[in-house]
């Protein structure tokens, strides 16, 4: 960027292009450009230095011209430009193996000074009183009044070959590297003396980074590939990355730190770097197996399934737990308990998917379909078996927890459970304390309340002293993503992780949290809250977020700028737009111009994708419901003053604004306008006597057409709701009341309620939208086939190359040859009927819609009653009222073996 604040593009091969926020110009070797391979680009002063492949260019910004001083080309392999830089008002640059220059601009000509022949410089940068030189596999580090000297030393270290240098602010330096010759690039922070990669940071594990760029702002990083793309790395020090393992992160254990991980293949002690695999487990289950001291269990003595020649690459971990300072895992060979230093303490042969630790400290394993064992001595194989039959014991579960007093079972089908040594096992179901039945986790706070994850995604926080209550309830539809992977609580915070990402439940609000912000992009496996610190495991590595941090993330302000303005399709003054942005506060527009289409972008937010929009026409009028487009269409406003607010909720930080985006105002029509008015009253008042007459003759010829239009209208509306269908519909709704199926009876009343209302609103209007219309038959047919217990398959088909949102056509006309399959095509024994609606592509401003079932078809003695139908009769003769009618525009095939296939042509208009 210039000091004019326009915008300078090097590309390596093309020349530079400027753009001034309207137009593009570019400069090339035909302009006076000295090479078209840029490298960099500079701005000093009034001008802008480019660095290319073989020489510099200097343009003059004001005036646009170039100078290309000679004598700065050389060896073309060689000479291209690594670097510009000043220091104490002095000018310089470096290239790759030809040395360091200054160049001076001061005087009438250019002149170029070489300072050295320090090489290679495959990049530098300039920091303060330093300069970082890349060098082939390290970094040299000079002072800089040392680097101009004619023999430079410098201080070397690293790795790698570094192309682009970034300051970071707070502290240090960043360097992107690309080994060229092997794989130890990647993003690196840079001291005086060593490079550190920021891996941690990025969780990107890329080698080939070649530039990067820095953003105050927003605290972020952004860092460019040969071949990947763009990253920006957030640096906010609240999520790091460690994907050292490579393999699904399973589960965590540790007090006050991380102290063990449970992967796919292993479990990893994190303080002291030791990494227990799969073959130290089968060796382990061997080795315990020659010195068991009772019969191994069986299947037929109700232990679940296991083989004890299971290969060491068939080992699979299911938890991870800590009990008296040692680790406890449960696998499909067998449980385990080891010590902090990865030693084998005890084998116990039992395969379960599920286990925990009783208050006071029993092992309790589960079964998974018979039941569950309590060990009372589980060193010497001692326990009490509690079969499934017994209604109180947990089966199928998905996870226990434990308190102090009790431990509680969460089951897939069963509901929730728990135990006391003194009560034994109680139902919740069978209790009556609640008959939720479907739960995929469970976690228990610090002060003792349950948190459970339904199957469908609720989230239930129950409460226990003194009695059972539910104290919160958030429904899946706040919650991002379908199904609870993990619940954790940190203070008052409720961190819910989902297949989408991490929900917090903080302050009554919902923020969301995935890859956009730091967070891997794969399956979440596991979570655990060890102090101030959540771990989530993902299908390579874990990543590791400061709760503190996050919680305490500041909003971010965030502008909207509108990018498109589309008057009745037509671009709005595009001579208004700077920098693609229009910076208008209001329009005006002419009364035929009242479609509009308008796009908009958030600036200054680090995560745009965080951001939903809803919009209103004013503060008295109805906001839109929330998306996740930043456009807006608005078709045939009536004259008058419009304030376009958007309304904008950070998903982030669990915030809304409202933002007062355009003002639109459209004239009156030339009818209504005062002086127009006056003339026509001036004319009516001279002309009275003849106009009366006129006018009264045409009021009573208009009145008994307008009557004739009103009674079709009703009698087509009440043609298109058969009674006997909305007399079924009552029937439905009624059976479903009285069969105790309240959940049926509010969903089918809900959808013929939409239904109806949808009927009404169609029926006023002389063409609608095409996908409005195939919304209104998806809601006609669901109710119809309910009532039939969903025995017909159907599909509705529009091609792909009709733009349903704006092709219109006139509203119900297909609803009545639909109804007759439903009356008249399906006889009770008719094996697997179908109906298939299809819309083909436009011809001759004609769209063709085909209704085909494979029913009995017509009859010869219902043909005459098929005809005369009056749905049928009503929209022929809406069809004969519309430009195109002949008497092809309805067609009817039908035949006992083939079925029958309706073929209307409906005039479609664009609108």
């Amino acid at each position: 960027e210039d000091h004019l604040g326009q915008m300078w593009f090097g590309s390596y091969g093309g020349g530079v292009t400027l753009f001034d926020g309207k137009q593009f110009q570019v400069f090339d070797q035909s302009d006076g450009l000295i090479d078209n391979h840029i490298r960099h680009l500079y701005p000093y002063k009034d001008k802008v230095l480019v660095g290319t492949e073989n020489g510099i260019s200097i343009i003059h910004v004001k005036n646009r011209e170039i100078e290309s001083p000679q004598q700065t080309k050389r060896d073309p392999d060689l000479n291209y430009t690594s670097g510009f830089f000043q220091h104490n008002n002095s000018l310089y640059y470096t290239t790759y193996r030809q040395g360091v220059y200054e160049i001076i601009l001061e005087s009438g000509e250019t002149e170029v000074i070489k300072v050295n022949d320090h090489l290679p410089i495959y990049a530098m940068g300039h920091f303060g009183d330093k300069i970082y030189s890349s060098n082939k596999g390290h970094v040299d580090l000079f002072d800089v009044d040392n680097f101009l000297t004619e023999n430079p030393k410098s201080k070397s270290f690293g790795q790698s070959i570094i192309w682009s240098y970034v300051k970071y602010p707070p502290e240090g330096n960043f360097g992107a590297a690309w080994g060229i010759y092997k794989e130890d690039g990647g993003v690196f922070s840079l001291s005086e003396n060593n490079m550190l990669s920021f891996d941690i940071h990025s969780g990107i594990g890329l080698k080939n980074f070649i530039s990067a760029a820095y953003d105050d702002e927003n605290k972020t990083l952004y860092a460019g590939t040969t071949d990947k793309g763009l990253f920006a790395i957030h640096l906010d020090d609240k999520i790091f990355s460690y994907q050292d393992q490579k393999e699904a992160a399973l589960g965590f254990v540790g007090q006050s730190t991380l102290e063990a991980i449970l992967y796919a293949d292993g479990i990893k002690f994190v303080d002291k770097s030791i990494f227990v695999d799969k073959k130290d487990f089968k060796a382990a289950q061997e080795r315990f197996l020659t010195k068991l001291s009772y019969p191994l269990p069986k299947h037929e003595d109700n232990f679940f399934e296991m083989d004890y020649h299971t290969n060491t690459e068939d080992i699979i971990f299911y938890e991870l737990h800590t009990h008296t300072g040692n680790i406890w895992v449960n696998t499909n060979i067998g449980i385990f308990e080891l010590d902090s230093n990865g030693q084998f303490l005890f084998y116990l042969p039992e395969h379960s998917y599920v286990m925990s630790f009783s208050p006071d400290g029993k092992l309790m394993v589960s079964h998974p379909y018979a039941g569950l064992r309590v060990y009372e001595d589980v060193k010497s194989f001692k326990y009490t078996y509690y079969h499934s039959d017994l209604p109180e014991v947990p089966r199928q579960l998905s996870k226990m927890v434990s308190s102090k007093e009790k431990t509680f079972f969460a089951s897939v089908f069963h509901g929730v459970f728990d135990y006391t040594e003194k009560a034994g096992f109680r139902s919740y179901i069978e209790e009556e304390m609640w008959d939720e039945k479907k739960f995929k986790t469970i976690h228990m706070d610090s002060i003792g309340n349950l948190y459970l994850g339904a199957e469908f995604g609720d989230l239930y926080v129950v409460g226990l002293e003194p009695d059972f209550i539910i104290k919160k309830h958030i429904p899946a539809s706040r919650i991002i993503g379908n199904s609870i992977r993990f619940l954790e609580t940190f203070d008052d915070a409720i961190l819910i992780g989902t297949e989408s990402g991490l929900n917090i439940f903080h302050d009554e609000t919902i923020r969301f949290i995935d890859h956009e912000q730091g967070l891997g992009n794969g399956l979440i496996h596991s979570g655990k809250v060890i102090k101030d610190k959540l771990y989530i495991g993902y299908d390579k590595g874990y990543y590791e977020l400061s709760l503190p941090k996050i919680l305490e993330e500041r909003d971010y302000t965030h502008q909207l700028e509108i990018r498109q303005i589309l008057v009745n399709n037509q671009a709005f003054q595009p001579d208004k737009m700077l920098w693609f942005t229009y910076n208008l506060d209001k329009i005006s527009l002419k009364n035929n111009q009242n479609s509009l289409d308008i796009a908009f972008k958030p600036t200054g937010h680090p995560y745009p994708q965080k951001l939903l929009y809803r919009y209103r026409l004013g503060k008295e009028e109805n906001w839109s419901a929330y998306t996740k487009e930043s456009s807006i269409s608005l078709a045939s406003l009536s004259f008058g003053n419009y304030q376009l607010e958007v309304e904008t909720f950070d998903l982030h930080s669990g915030k809304s604004t409202i933002t007062s985006l355009l003002g639109i105002a459209i004239s009156p029509p030339l009818y209504l306008k005062w002086w127009f008015l006056l003339l026509v009253f001036l004319i009516l008042l001279g002309l009275a006597g003849l106009i009366f007459k006129l006018r009264l003759r045409q009021v009573r010829e208009q009145a008994e057409v307008n009557q004739k239009v009103v009674e079709t209208k009703l009698e087509a509306l009440r043609s298109h709701m058969n009674p006997h269908f909305i007399f079924n519909a009552i029937n439905s709704i009624q059976y479903y009341i009285l069969d105790n199926q309240g959940e049926e009876a509010l969903s089918f009343l809900g959808k013929f309620s939409k239904l109806i209302r949808n009927t009404l609103e169609n029926s006023i209007n002389p063409h609608i939208q095409l996908h409005k219309e195939v919304e209104y038959l998806r809601n006609y047919i669901e109710l119809e086939n309910k009532r039939t217990n969903n025995r017909v398959n159907w599909k509705i088909d529009v091609a792909p190359e009709i733009d349903d949102s704006l092709l219109k056509i006139p509203p119900m006309l297909i609803q009545p040859f639909v109804e007759n399959v439903f009356v008249h095509a399906f006889s009770p024994a008719h094996e697997k009927p179908t109906l298939a609606i299809t819309f083909s592509p436009p011809e001759e401003n004609m769209i063709t819609c085909a209704i085909w079932d494979n029913g009995r078809g017509i009859q010869n003695t219902e043909k005459e009653k098929y005809y005369t139908s009056r749905g049928i009769d009503l929209v022929r003769e809406r069809l004969s009222l519309l430009p195109g009618y002949n008497s092809e525009s309805i067609q009817v095939n039908s035949g006992p073996e083939q079925g029958t296939e309706i073929i209307i042509r409906i005039p479609y208009f664009f609108k």
